[in-house]
């Protein structure tokens, strides 16, 4: 009799600790390593209010090689790879799920890469590629589980959905998320996986502050480098692959507006230029959409007659930097204004 208690207690000791590791687990029992079991409870618990992550308490890592850090495991392939990454976005948001229904968002230089999905996928073995070469190189786990059964938690998880040149990807509500943070060089990293049994996707974002790249032009200083040059450059911000004035570059075109209406006589070309990355007929086309986007506003808010104004796009053609960092591609991202004769 005593021995059958015995037996009992020891079944039900063994079902509460199993139960207790379901719960805990990212729902893909043995896709994500050792390291990671056991945190989810903890992390979570240290970021019960939302606020920014403590980086003096993220490791800073050497020896990793340069962004985006993470390359193919062997047998998997990298989708429609340019520099080591599906998608690029020079500034963009992400909402990190840190557990206990709180969320934390980063901004930054977003890259996301996703293992293409082939004959051979396999997504235990994307994890155990992905997450044992995180592990290795010291990246701290922030969380690894299921995302929140909260609505509003996952309505603004939604809000991690990108179009990129290629494809639109985004935070998969379904699937279980890790997210590690780590420094290099100065910089702060925080990366979220997330696999199915199609693919494997990593979003990493290198942290940074807003930098707006706009001037504070006005009619006058315009008008003065048409003058001396025969023309302007400007900078005015789009969203990525987009074309429709944000509220700051219509600032820029009211002046515009205020120097033709000043100079009647005056006759401007509105060209449009892009940095090279992205397919050559899509950075023309999008920056010809640019120029037009600007001189409709121009004729619709300045009442000026189109016939002093003319549109066209030339991509990358004509840079004023070489296309080799993230600064001289900002300086090719622009809008000349060129005096016709």
């Amino acid at each position: 009799m005593k021995k059958t208690v015995l037996l009992f207690a020891i079944s039900l000791f063994l079902f509460a600790c199993n139960s207790n590791k379901q719960q805990s687990g990212s729902g893909n029992t043995d896709s994500v390593l050792t390291a990671q079991d056991n945190l989810v409870d903890t992390v979570a618990a240290n970021h019960n209010a939302v606020g920014a992550i403590d980086w003096n308490t993220i490791p800073d890592l050497k020896d990793i090689g340069s962004y985006p850090f993470i390359t193919a495991p062997k047998g998997l392939k990298i989708e429609t790879e340019k520099n080591g990454l599906t998608e690029h976005f020079e500034y963009e948001k992400l909402e990190n799920y840190l557990g206990n229904d709180q969320l934390i968002k980063t901004e930054g230089k977003l890259g996301v890469i996703v293992m293409e999905m082939k004959p051979g996928y396999n997504d235990r073995y994307f994890d155990k590629n992905v997450y044992g070469y995180l592990d290795k190189i010291g990246a701290k786990i922030l969380y690894s589980g299921p995302l929140s059964k909260e609505e509003s938690v996952r309505e603004k998880l939604k809000e991690n959905m990108y179009s990129g040149v290629n494809r639109t990807t985004g935070t998969s509500d379904d699937q279980p998320v890790t997210v590690y943070a780590f420094r290099n060089q100065g910089k702060n990293y925080i990366i979220n996986v997330q696999s199915n049994s199609a693919q494997g996707t990593i979003f990493i974002m290198e942290l940074e502050a807003f930098e707006g790249t706009i001037k504070k032009y006005t009619a006058t200083e315009i008008g003065s480098e048409i003058d001396k040059t025969g023309k302007a450059v400007l900078y005015i911000n789009f969203d990525t692959d987009k074309a429709t004035l944000k509220p700051e570059g219509k600032q820029v075109a009211d002046e515009i507006a205020n120097l033709l209406n000043e100079n009647t006589g005056l006759k401007i070309s509105i060209e449009g230029y892009t940095d090279n990355t992205g397919l050559a007929n899509r950075n023309v086309e999008l920056s010809k959409e640019r120029a037009q986007s600007v001189m409709k506003y121009l004729i619709e808010k300045g009442a000026i007659n189109p016939s002093r104004l003319k549109a066209a796009g030339y991509g990358a053609d004509k840079p004023i930097s070489p296309n080799d960092s993230e600064e001289n591609k900002a300086k090719n991202r622009r809008v000349e204004l060129v005096k016709i004769s």
